[in-house]
């Protein structure tokens, strides 16, 4: 998980940074995740990897976007993908292509986005709710998803 979310994104940067600072123009978006707005009880690694994600790029954006390069950390609520496993869509979930078009219209307006006006409401609202209620929340949350797993998991080894 710190090969896949942290270490890629940093080597990727390390690469493509000084070709924008010869050109004095660029963009690193780095997709971070509504995991890293909160405590994440039971996916605590993953949601420390999105984290980081988020800070640095917050860092580097101070660092070079005086010198023409754009930084900007992408925190998504849900979208509908494999990974996911969300198939519909609604308000609050967007299909890839409604999210990625939402959230590809922010570069260069905002340096920290949700991508899109229904998750930025979202993350609104995660900001403003008295942290012992979003821990007891997420708690509860995370305990359901892990029993699901572990049913389903039990399940598949019974056949």
């Amino acid at each position: 998980m710190l090969n896949v979310n942290i270490l890629s994104c940093m080597m990727m940067t390390k690469i493509s940074l000084p070709n924008m600072l010869e050109r004095g123009k660029g963009a690193v978006i780095n997709i971070s995740s509504c995991s890293g707005m909160q405590p994440a009880p039971l996916i605590n690694i993953y949601a420390a990897t999105k984290v980081f994600m988020d800070f640095f790029s917050r860092g580097l954006q101070v660092e070079y976007g005086s010198k023409g390069i754009i930084i900007q950390s992408v925190l998504p609520f849900f979208v509908t993908t494999k990974l996911s496993r969300i198939r519909n869509t609604s308000l609050f979930v967007l299909n890839p292509t409604q999210y990625v078009r939402s959230a590809l219209a922010t570069v260069g307006l905002e340096q920290r986005t949700n991508g899109c006006m229904s998750h930025s409401i979202e993350g609104w609202a995660v900001e403003k709710t008295p942290e012992w209620l979003k821990n007891k929340a997420r708690m509860h949350i995370s305990n359901n998803v892990r029993k699901y797993y572990l049913k389903k998991y039990a399940n598949k080894n019974k056949k």
